[in-house]
């Protein structure tokens, strides 16, 4: 999960990403599944960084979940101080996606090599 900044991803998760792609052919995201979610005040605003990091993790061959994408409005007290989510619905809507993140790394999964 990000803010969005500027219509982007914040300038110190770029040169994070980056510095988890080296060296060259190692990157830490070649094959792993990855998902992505954002939150904001406003109805879409995430949508513009999510697309941004989208394209960044794929570039790094990341396994990135297209569906369902994870925009969510951000409402007072929709979150507890303890960042527990208090709306049912968007509780449920987040466990698909970790459903459906699950079901990626399982589908996407080496296959278990029989014993010798």
């Amino acid at each position: 999960m990000t803010p969005e900044y500027s219509r982007s991803i914040p300038g110190v998760l770029k040169n994070a990403l980056d510095w988890s792609a080296r060296p060259y052919g190692e990157a830490s995201f070649n094959d792993k599944p990855t998902a992505v979610v954002g939150t904001s005040q406003g109805g879409i605003a995430t949508a513009a960084g999510q697309q941004h990091l989208r394209s960044v993790l794929l570039h790094y061959n990341a396994l990135v979940l297209g569906q369902p994408e994870g925009y969510i409005q951000s409402t007072p007290g929709l979150f507890g101080e303890d960042g527990t989510v208090n709306d049912e619905g968007t509780a449920a809507f987040l466990r698909s996606i970790i459903e459906a993140l699950v079901t990626l790394v399982e589908r996407t999964a080496p296959a278990a090599v029989p014993a010798v």
